[in-house]
């Protein structure tokens, strides 16, 4: 019956040592880290956006700009929106306040008259805030 030799000492460097505890560790909270961003950005994509987007203008004159603006899709509260009245530099000339309700058809989409110091060229939904 034949035995195995031994390696001879020191031919073959030390023997593989058991993953250390601190390789562990870092393994862990890396992959708790990493589940905990999946969640989060799971539920940040959960909730749909609270926006308002205008739907068309008219030029009334130079003091003035009527603006509609409608509920964005997926809205599923009541909104409170910001409208910017823009000249042709792009600089706002005037600012009002919309109210939508997306529950409702005729609160779906609304006409707003925005004041203006300038004559304004387009326009534009600024913030929207669920109320």
């Amino acid at each position: 019956m034949q035995h195995a030799a031994a390696a001879p000492a020191g031919r073959y460097g030390a023997p593989a040592r058991t993953r250390s505890r601190g390789l562990v560790v870092t393994v862990v909270v890396v992959s708790v880290a990493f589940l905990g961003w999946v969640v989060w950005a799971g539920l940040g994509a959960a909730a749909p956006d609270v926006r308002g987007e205008v739907t068309g203008f008219r030029i009334v004159s130079g003091s003035a700009i009527q603006v509609r603006v409608a509920a964005g899709a997926g809205t599923g509260s009541q909104l409170a929106c910001t409208v910017r009245a823009l000249d042709r530099t792009r600089e706002v000339v005037g600012v009002a306040g919309v109210a939508l309700d997306p529950d409702t058809r005729a609160g779906r989409e609304r006409w707003v008259t925005v004041r203006t110091r300038d004559r304004a060229v387009t326009a534009m939904v600024g913030e929207c805030v669920a109320t």
